[in-house]
């Protein structure tokens, strides 16, 4: 996990983003890919597509797909764990899933620019 945060962190860097949303966009994928691991079978495909002035990450898991009734909303405070999409949804703009009974693929990019802050908090 280190070695994906760091490769994330310094693509979106050299991507142009600030240190604070590259920063942002790392915790985003790190969550994702913990999601992944933890509830998709156990292991994660990551994919860093770096462009100039925009960073793509794709994850991949071979898991049971995302239950239906799961949507990204924060939990009340007693509960624990569940925060992980909604975390990421807050954290960056541009987040796709696609779920099936083959697995997940979440799609995270984010963009160089005076607007990258997300300013959501649902």
């Amino acid at each position: 996990m280190a070695d994906v945060r760091h490769r994330v962190t310094r693509a979106a860097l050299r991507a142009g983003l600030a240190p604070e949303h590259a920063e942002q966009f790392t915790i985003a994928v790190n969550e994702v890919v913990i999601n992944a691991i933890q509830h998709g079978g156990g292991a994660a495909d990551v994919t860093l597509a770096p462009a100039p002035g925009t960073v793509t990450v794709t994850v991949r898991d071979s898991g049971g797909g995302i239950p239906a009734n799961v949507t990204p909303r924060l939990p009340t405070p007693h509960t624990l764990g569940g925060r992980g999409l909604w975390l990421v949804q807050q954290l960056c703009r541009d987040v796709t899933v696609h779920t099936s009974d083959a697995g997940t693929v979440v799609t995270l990019s984010v963009t160089a620019g005076p607007d990258v802050t997300p300013e959501r908090l649902d």
